[in-house]
């Protein structure tokens, strides 16, 4: 019977030590709002600067076969998915030139790209676009928000 006593207590507080333990801190995919290593970081960097060029030849694509085709606001809209790409190319350069996730000049450019992207999110919150833009724009926008809290920099919004 003490046996039975003894492996019950030891069950139950290795069920309590495993219930208290530090849990691992781990990236999440895409739709992360936190990074937290040199690799996550440069993941994210490495991934904005492929998909904003990406999303850059949808959204021109996309605007182009919209209702603001042919008007000033296309060329300003398609501008600000320019910059966004060019902001986020910088930062790919920056963060592996300095290979470190803290130095200022990488947080600066992120800045930089965040703000950015908070032109192009205005578009893309004004506009309705494709369902399949909408849904790139709102993975960039996480991946953009992951590194907004990596940096303390504020989110980019959105109502979707």
């Amino acid at each position: 019977m003490k046996f039975f006593s003894i492996q019950t207590a030891a069950l139950a507080a290795a069920g309590v030590l495993a219930m208290t333990a530090p849990k691992p801190v781990r990236a999440q995919d895409a739709n992360r709002d936190t990074v937290v290593t040199q690799t996550d970081v440069g993941s994210v960097v490495d991934g904005l600067v492929r998909k904003t060029g990406e999303f850059k030849g949808e959204f021109d694509h996309a605007v182009a076969h919209s209702m603001i085709d042919g008007t000033r606001i296309e060329e300003n809209a398609k501008h600000r998915a320019d910059d966004l790409h060019g902001a986020a190319s910088r930062l790919g350069d920056v963060f592996h030139d300095k290979k470190d996730k803290n130095n200022p000049a990488v947080r600066e450019q992120v800045d930089r790209t965040i703000a950015a992207a908070s032109e192009l999110n205005r578009v893309m919150e004004a506009h309705r676009f494709t369902d399949k833009l909408q849904g790139d724009w709102l993975t960039l926008r996480s991946d953009l928000n992951a590194l907004a809290s990596v940096y303390q920099l504020t989110p980019l919004g959105g109502g979707q």
